[in-house]
């Protein structure tokens, strides 16, 4: 199956928007999502998933445009590809000439496990005017060789210990969603992949003490941005 999805949403006064993606499935995946911030007060947060397997491509996109003064927009995408697959990240944070005293943050993050897997990351800046905070970062990496011993050390076998980072890797963003159910799924789709069972639906039941603990989990909110240098 061939995904193509677009996006986009258009943010009133003292709006609030919320996108949650997480692209797992399919052969190709593109995907544009577009968040505009036009008029003040506006704040808009997308987090974005991808977990790529055997030959499976990810092509997504995610822009912020802000237009109105005093608006803060964020995105997020975390990414881990493993056999063959390739995700590629593009972004862009336009703030315009108008959008003043505005926020925004830009992260794309992937993790390649294996030679002949592929991610890559390009976000972007295009600010306009002055009194703005924004930044963006991005990274593409193995799985560090370190972390690996250092959990073995712990009594792990390596399989484990790979999953228990990779999972690591995805939980701040997961955690950001704000359906229960929606996150649920998620991470046991990541769990079902990394065992190298794609037939999702067969074996998405409920855990019922897996689902007592995030849901009491879910009112402990953290701030995924609140950590970073520039942001703050």
């Amino acid at each position: 199956m061939n995904i193509f999805s677009n996006k986009k949403s258009i943010g009133k006064r003292d709006s609030r928007i919320v996108w949650s993606s997480g692209l797992l499935g399919g052969a190709f995946t593109r995907s544009r999502l577009e968040s505009v911030m036009k008029e003040e007060g506006a704040t808009s947060e997308n987090v974005e998933i991808v977990f790529g397997a055997g030959t499976q491509r990810f092509d997504a996109v995610s822009n912020i445009t802000q237009v109105g003064q005093n608006t803060s927009a964020h995105a997020v995408s975390k990414g881990v590809v493993k056999e063959k697959a390739r995700s590629l990240f593009k972004g862009m944070i336009h703030i315009g000439k108008d959008a003043k005293n505005s926020r925004a943050y830009l992260a794309e993050h992937g993790m390649i496990l294996g030679k002949e897997a592929r991610a890559d990351a390009i976000p972007g800046l295009e600010i306009e005017t002055n009194d703005v905070k924004a930044t963006h970062s991005a990274s593409v990496a193995q799985i560090n060789d370190e972390e690996i011993f250092y959990i073995m050390s712990r009594g792990l076998t390596e399989d484990d210990a790979k999953k228990l980072i990779i999972v690591g890797f995805f939980e701040p963003v997961v955690e950001r969603i704000p359906v229960p159910e929606v996150a649920r799924r998620i991470r046991r789709i990541i769990d079902l992949k990394w065992s190298g069972i794609y037939d999702f639906e067969t074996y998405l039941r409920p855990r019922p003490l897996e689902d007592e603990y995030y849901e009491e989990e879910a009112h402990k909110p953290r701030d995924l941005f609140e950590g970073h240098y520039k942001y703050r």
